[in-house]
Parts: C-alpha cells; sequence; structure tokens
C-alpha cells in the first residue's frame, strides 16, 4: 500500500488508511507526521505549510522505507542520574589505564536511557564540548582523541556515527574474566568533575560493592590488605590515600576502619610464632575488664588490614549472569586479550574473612584456608573492629558444626 502526501492532504484520512498493526505504533513513522502536520510560521508572520516529498509505506517491504531514524533529544534531561558500573570493569579501566575513553564511554551509557547503543558524532560534539553546557567534558579535539583511543574497545564508529560496545566486550578488552561482587550506581557528577575525580570514584566503587548491611542495619566489609588493592587496581598506596582524601567530603566518601585480632595469653612461644607472621604489627594487649577472659590477663595481638566501606548505592545484579557466560564463551574462543586468572577468584580462593564463627569453622574445617577470622565485635564509637582467629594448629579441637 502506498500513501502519497501533499500539502492539502488531510491527516485524518491518512491515518485512517494506515496499517492496522502499523500505526503510531511506529516512532519513525509518527516522528515524520508529526513533523509534515505542523504549521510553520514564516518570516513575514504568516502561517505556511512546508513542502512535502512523496513519502511511500510499503507494507510487505519496511526495509525499504526511507523515514530516518529518530534521533535523542540532547537537551539534557535524557541524561540518568547514574549509570550502572561493575566494579571489575572500574579496577581493570585503572589497571589498564584505559580511564580516559572509559569515562566517555559510561558517559555516554548514562545518555543513552532508551537502549539504542549508537550516536551521532555531531550530536556527542554539541553536547560535550561546549563550554557553557552542564555536560561541559572537555574540547573537541580532545573528544577527537578519545573516539580514537578507545576504538575498537569501548565502541565502533565511522566518520558519522558511534556504536557502543557491551558490557560483556569491554570486559573482555580490558582482561576481566569474570564480573564479581555488586554494581554500584555512578553519580553523573563523578564523570563530569575532571578524570582525577573519575579515578577516585572507580576506586571507591570497589569498596562500595563489597559492603554487607547487618541486621542492625550497620554497613561492613571484611579486611583487604592496600598490597592486594593495588594488585587489583594497579594503584599504588599513596594514590589510593589520595583517592580516599579526594573523596572525604563528598557523597561517595570511602570511610576506614582499623582491624585488630586477639590470639593467645602472652608466653615466651606464642610472641615469637606471632612475631614471626605479624612482625611490626605484632602488640601486647592487656584486658583490664576481663573482655576477653580472666580479668588482668595479657594477650598476644595484631593489627589486621583496614576495612573500607565505599558509599555507592548498590545496584541489582540484572544482567551480570548473563554477561558473565558471555565472558566465558568469549575466553573460550582464545580471543587475545585474556589472563589465566583474575586476581578476584585468586581471592575467593584464598578468602580469610567472616562475618560469623559459624562461617569461619565451617571454611576451616572443610581445608579451605590454613588461617580465618570472625569478626568478634565492634567498638561503641565504631572506630576499629576486633576479630578472632583459628590457626591450623586449633583444628582438632574445633568440631565442624560449631
Amino acid at each position: 500500500m502506498a500513501i502519497a502526501l501533499s500539502p492539502a492532504t488531510d491527516w485524518s484520512t491518512v491515518v485512517s488508511q494506515l496499517p492496522t498493526h502499523l500505526g503510531w505504533g511506529s516512532q519513525a513513522l509518527s516522528h515524520v507526521l508529526r513533523q509534515q502536520s505542523q504549521f510553520v510560521t514564516g518570516t513575514d508572520g504568516s502561517d505556511r505549510q512546508p513542502q512535502i516529498a512523496s513519502l511511500s509505506i510499503t507494507e510487505d517491504t519496511p526495509q525499504q522505507s526511507n523515514l530516518p531514524a529518530p534521533m535523542p533529544n540532547f537537551a539534557g534531561p535524557d541524561f540518568a542520574d547514574s549509570v550502572k558500573l561493575y566494579p571489575d570493569i572500574g579496577l581493570a579501566m585503572l589497571r589498564q589505564e584505559q580511564t580516559a575513553a572509559g569515562r566517555l564511554w559510561l558517559l555516554l551509557r548514562a545518555l543513552d536511557t532508551s537502549g539504542r547503543g549508537w550516536f551521532r558524532v555531531a550530536n556527542i560534539r554539541k553536547l560535550l564540548t561546549k563550554k557553557n553546557n552542564k555536560h561541559y567534558l572537555c574540547g573537541w579535539r580532545q573528544l577527537r582523541n578519545l573516539l580514537r583511543d578507545g576504538e575498537d574497545l569501548y565502541w565502533q564508529r565511522d566518520s558519522e556515527r558511534i556504536w557502543l560496545r557491551g558490557a560483556a566486550k569491554v570486559a573482555h578488552g580490558l582482561g576481566v574474566e569474570r564480573l564479581s561482587g555488586r554494581p554500584v550506581a555512578l553519580p553523573l557528577e563523578a564523570l563530569l568533575d575532571g578524570i582525577g575525580r573519575f579515578r577516585a570514584e572507580l576506586y571507591a566503587a570497589f569498596h562500595s560493592s563489597r559492603v554487607k548491611v547487618t541486621p542492625g542495619g550497620k554497613a561492613q566489609s571484611a579486611p583487604v590488605a592496600r598490597e592486594t588493592l593495588s594488585e587489583l587496581s594497579g594503584v599504588g598506596e599513596t594514590s589510593q590515600r589520595r583517592y580516599e582524601e579526594q573523596l572525604k567530603r563528598k557523597e561517595t566518601a570511602v570511610t576506614i576502619q582499623p582491624n585488630f585480632a586477639i590470639g593467645q595469653q602472652v608466653s615466651q612461644a606464642e610472641i615469637e610464632g606471632k612475631g614471626w607472621q605479624q612482625g611490626n604489627a605484632l602488640f601486647i594487649l592487656n584486658d583490664y575488664q576481663g573482655q576477653q577472659g580472666t580479668k588482668g590477663q595479657a594477650y598476644v595481638a595484631w593489627q589486621l588490614p583496614n576495612s573500607y566501606c565505599g558509599s555507592h548505592q548498590q545496584r541489582p545484579k540484572g544482567r551480570q549472569r548473563r554477561i558473565n557466560r558471555q565472558l566465558k564463551d568469549l575466553v573460550m574462543k582464545g580471543m587475545p586479550g585474556n589472563e589465566s586468572q583474575t586476581a578476584a577468584a585468586d581471592a575467593r580462593r584464598t578468602r580469610r574473612y567472616y562475618p560469623t564463627g559459624k562461617l569461619a569453622v565451617q571454611a576451616f574445617n572443610r581445608r579451605r584456608t590454613t588461617r580465618c577470622y570472625w569478626r568478634q565485635s565492634t567498638t561503641r564509637n565504631g572506630r576499629y573492629a576486633i576479630w578472632q582467629h583459628l590457626e591450623q594448629r586449633d583444628k582438632l579441637d574445633i568440631g565442624v558444626n560449631a
């Protein structure tokens, strides 16, 4: 069926003649008909209709239609308030030094609220390179550099359009084999407030994904060493502290809690054994109030790695399982850019910290670890937490169902 349009067309008749399966459910058709039916005010103040070309709507060959694809509204409201970030991808951006183009990729995903997956370069330039725009990112020259640097990793492009790559392919390109933990909401402000702030947010997002909320409503996370954080993110200890200081007064600040473990009563053998393991972290704890046993007893204690609680809001995992299946398929195909094993998988296999004693004992007796800890208590002011521990020599004294 073909409908010829002209300036004198009765639009109510046109609509009534459309196929029932098409109608106003077609965004492209609706877009064109609304444009053609609107009156335009001329420079002389008179109302006139635009010149209308012949439009053919063929029911059996819709792929031959010349209707233009609807474009997103770039006025600003189409930006989401936040974008979903998988922390493993964020750490890989830091580790592979791909944060600049990665920031643009996340910003475009925040803009792509309809899930189209592509944009016109001209529209991106108009939105992100105008200094008077609240979504200003960088100048046009820098944007061209970012588009070049991120090609084949974050997107594919030609001279006019850019097609965003999905989370699975981006993760694979960055050397991530599996997504773990909970995704978080990265605020739009974190993408627009400079590259330094963005790197700090990626670091903090990892801590936010590890937060567990207790039945009492308190946020907790397992201890993690600075050295481990350096291996996961490629960020040195000095930079880690700088990121934490940079976010200190932001909504996404990282809260740091020191942790201490309490061992056996003081003896020369205990001091020598623990001193060999813990080094300068070892000290003597005098229990004057009898919180660990008899009043006045002294115990060997040592400082554990700190716990870090980020403030990003956690998001549902959603498609994370599906993405992990896609990643597994990509790895099995032998595509380049993969390591034999991710650091996150190593961390799961060497887990030492558990929220309850029951879980710690079960893992310990299943030979998952030769040393494990569980949280005993937190001080009233929340400044630090006390942990109990098990070592291999304690195994015979503890039942499986303890």
